[in-house]
């Protein structure tokens, strides 16, 4: 329900709710965390509401998802992100020649029914890894390079039961960055004390994730 800001409510307290509203929407609708941030400045704010300073950081978001999983998704959500990580276990052993690294929600513990797997390869030849691709028969198609991420270039795919854990298919996207870029620190880490050192480590290797697993339940 639209309501306008008032006096009465702190910005803190406005900011912690569009920030929860936020995760709301990640959880159920699938939305990217620009997307839910605005619809979520919509529903608690209003259109013509002044956003500003009010609107959360995606790290708050991150918390609240986290939150929202943890109250509401139990054992489901418990068993989801166990798929998942298995998935991308197996897409990284086959992967393994271009030192593969799993990242973003399935490792962080945020994942949803709507999440993608997410991998970064380091190795110096892009070209190898479509090649690879090509090979097994497998479809993709290749976005710009990300020059926040330092990518080489970008590989969206749908893989196919033969290469997932769980016999179903799987979308992912692969990241592609030189093997030098593998000495500089993930961008995108936890905070979170109730994770592992892996979960909040922002970025785990073939044996973290192995680690990983053998561990979580």
């Amino acid at each position: 329900m639209t309501r306008p800001a008032t006096a009465t409510a702190s910005r803190d307290d406005l900011t912690l709710e569009l920030a929860a509203t936020a995760a709301r929407l990640i959880a159920e609708d699938g939305c990217d965390y620009a997307t839910a941030k605005r619809k979520a400045a919509q529903l608690v704010l209003g259109d013509g509401a002044v956003r500003g300073r009010l609107l959360p950081d995606n790290e708050l978001i991150e918390s609240e998802l986290r939150r929202y999983l943890r109250t509401f998704g139990g054992e489901e959500h418990v068993s989801l992100l166990d798929r998942f990580r298995r998935q991308a276990l197996a897409l990284m052993e086959h992967l393994s020649q271009f030192n593969p690294h799993l990242v973003g929600a399935v490792l962080n513990g945020t994942a949803t029914e709507h999440s993608t797997l997410r991998l970064q390869l380091f190795t110096d030849s892009a070209k190898d890894v479509e090649i690879l691709l090509l090979n097994d028969g497998l479809r993709f198609s290749v976005a710009e390079p990300n020059e926040t991420e330092g990518a080489l270039e970008t590989i969206h795919l749908r893989l196919p039961s033969r290469l997932t854990a769980d016999g179903g298919p799987v979308d992912a996207v692969l990241s592609v960055l030189p093997t030098d870029a593998l000495r500089v620190a993930a961008r995108y880490r936890s905070a979170d004390p109730d994770l592992s050192p892996t979960e909040r480590s922002g970025r785990a290797g073939l044996t973290a994730l192995r680690a990983l697993l053998a561990t979580a339940r």
